[in-house]
């Protein structure tokens, strides 16, 4: 699942993703996310969330941490999220600061789904 407001940024990953062999969701916010898993769709293997122009509080993380189980977790951010990402309960898979390359993201999602 890729949750990411940036709609550049969503698009390009989705298509790298894709392209890669790897089944997407797209989202465009946490709470869309949210909605969809709550409603009983299909908890993905690994979630990544782009905080990039995104209001997402700490429970919210922990919400989609909870549905998603053991599922790694690629939260990517600023340097500002920094303090906000400290207080997520669980702990992710990977934090990615910005900037990064879409390359550098594939590598961690192979790392992460071998």
């Amino acid at each position: 699942m890729l949750i990411a407001a940036d709609r550049q940024f969503r698009r390009l990953a989705f298509a790298q993703l894709l392209e890669e062999g790897y089944s997407v969701l797209a989202s465009p916010s946490l709470e869309t996310a949210l909605a969809y898993l709550l409603r009983g769709g299909e908890p993905p293997r690994l979630t990544v969330l782009d905080l990039h122009e995104q209001v997402v509080a700490c429970r919210q993380i922990d919400d989609l941490s909870q549905i998603t189980g053991r599922a790694p977790l690629i939260l990517c951010g600023g340097a500002m999220d920094r303090a906000r990402l400290a207080q997520v309960s669980r702990t992710p898979a990977l934090v990615m600061l910005r900037p990064f390359a879409i390359g550098d993201l594939l590598r961690e999602v192979r790392r992460a789904l071998p």
